[in-house]
């Protein structure tokens, strides 16, 4: 049976190849499906069969997963989404899976509640796999001021995952105790601490991390002339030595240890330093590295925004606003960012309809700066009629421009028509302009007298009567 299905294959592929001139691509998987006929086939051809199918599926999971938590890592978590919707929910352990990447993306989008919610979409009640969410649930539920079962998942969740830790759970311990107004214990005050905190790499760097979420970098800086001189061969820990001293002030030293660290913290310690002494494009470069490495850098993403409008990289502004995540910024100043650049980029069309948008969400109440944007662009488009209503919205709010171009409409059919006419508007001399900036001498108009003063003065002495009686 095999061999018939095989040779009827191969007869196939002989008619097209025939049929074609040129070389054909042929999906095998399709023809085999096209000519396997299930009821010639025995119980364990068709095993077999479901064998590979299931092996294939599986290799695509796999596949699908790794690409997922790349995108997780590379901060790409909308790309993370979009394959995490190709999985089937079918296969048990895919699932667990699928509602613990869903969870971590929602937990980096600060969506506390979704990631909750996730975790929660799922029975995670063995320890096989409570084991892998557990951390992630209590973050979430301290995130979220959820105190009703907290102390009871902590304890589980200490007790499972403490054989993994190196570190005692050093971390989740006091942000624990911080969050419940315990009392603060952050080792490194006295030798013993020292010699506690430098036992192992791994536990140094959890112990800067806490130090620097605590804002206690002048006495972590005690300490790390103690640091072992191999501790520092580790880019993880220069990074965090780099950042103790950049926030500390002493910049230079921070760049000593984080220079040839590539890292997206360590590319936004170098904008910043770069930002801080006016160098716009090499500290707009070290940003962008930093995207290239977390695409959703939210320190990168803040103060590349700036610069792209210092630098004219307008494009670049509106793929920055798309990167954007942050759930504080209202919808409309986004909107108002995105417009900004596009009038930039002079594409007024577009301009317009976002102008209407906004116009829309302010309820046609829009502020002052958006007014100045529609007169400007319905000045751009040649519309008359939209320059000369928001012109006057904004010559009421003393907007001098406005005011002049309002004045203008009156004498001209189309303003905006007119100041982009290619001919000479009116014939002016090179040195047209200069002279009305040199301050002129003024001489006085020499009057020629056609009638003397002195006669309009007897003539009116002459109407002059005096009748006696009439002085008191």
């Amino acid at each position: 049976m095999k061999t018939l299905i095989f040779l009827t294959f191969l007869i196939t592929l002989s008619h097209l190849s025939m049929a074609q001139s040129t070389p054909a691509i042929v999906d095998v998987s399709k023809l085999k499906e096209i000519y396997v006929e299930w009821e010639l086939l025995d119980g364990l051809e068709i095993n077999e069969l479901n064998r590979r199918n299931t092996i294939k599926a599986r290799k695509y999971n796999i596949t699908v997963l790794k690409r997922v938590k790349q995108l997780i890592i590379g901060g790409d978590v909308n790309a993370a989404k979009y394959y995490l919707k190709k999985l089937d929910d079918k296969n048990k352990a895919i699932k667990y899976i699928k509602a613990r990447y869903l969870s971590i993306i929602n937990f980096i989008d600060d969506n506390f509640q979704e990631s909750l919610d996730a975790i929660n979409s799922v029975s995670y009640d063995e320890d096989m796999f409570y084991e892998r969410t557990c951390l992630l649930k209590i973050t979430n539920m301290m995130a979220l001021n959820i105190e009703e079962g907290l102390y009871k998942e902590f304890d589980r969740c200490n007790r499972l995952t403490l054989k993994y830790s190196k570190t005692d759970h050093y971390w989740l311990n006091t942000i624990f105790k911080l969050k419940f107004d315990r009392e603060e214990s952050f080792k490194g005050t006295s030798f013993s601490d020292t010699q506690y905190v430098l036992q192992d790499q791994d536990f140094l760097r959890i112990w800067l991390k806490t130090g620097i979420y605590l804002n206690k970098e002048y006495l972590i800086l005690k300490l790390i002339k103690s640091i072992p001189e191999n501790y520092y061969r580790s880019k993880r820990t220069r990074e965090l030595i780099g950042l103790l001293y950049f926030r500390t002030g002493d910049e230079e030293k921070a760049m000593s240890f984080i220079e040839d660290i590539e890292t997206p913290n360590s590319e936004n310690m170098k904008g910043n330093y770069n930002l801080a002494r006016n160098k716009y494009e090499l500290a707009f470069g070290h940003y962008k590295l930093a995207l290239q490495k977390k695409k959703n850098s939210l320190n990168a993403i803040e103060r590349s925004l700036p610069l792209v409008w210092i630098l004219g990289q307008w494009e670049e502004g509106n793929r920055l606003l798309e990167r954007l995540i942050k759930k504080n910024l209202p919808e409309r100043k986004r909107l108002s960012l995105r417009t900004l650049f596009k009038v930039r980029q002079e594409k007024f069309d577009q301009t317009k309809k976002l102008l209407d948008i906004l116009n829309i969400m302010y309820k046609e109440k829009m502020p002052f700066e958006l007014n100045q944007l529609m007169y400007y662009n319905a000045l751009r488009t040649h519309d008359q009629k939209e320059l000369i209503k928001y012109s006057n919205y904004a010559c009421r709010s003393m907007d001098g421009l406005a005011c002049w171009i309002l004045m203008q409409t009156i004498s001209w059919e189309n303003l905006g028509q007119t100041i982009e006419r290619d001919e000479t508007v009116q014939n002016l001399d090179d040195d047209y302009f200069q002279n009305l900036k040199v301050k002129a001498e003024v001489e006085p108009i020499q009057e020629i007298p056609t009638i003397d003063q002195r006669d309009i003065e007897e003539l009116d002495s002459e109407l002059i009567r005096i009748t006696p009686g009439q002085n008191n």
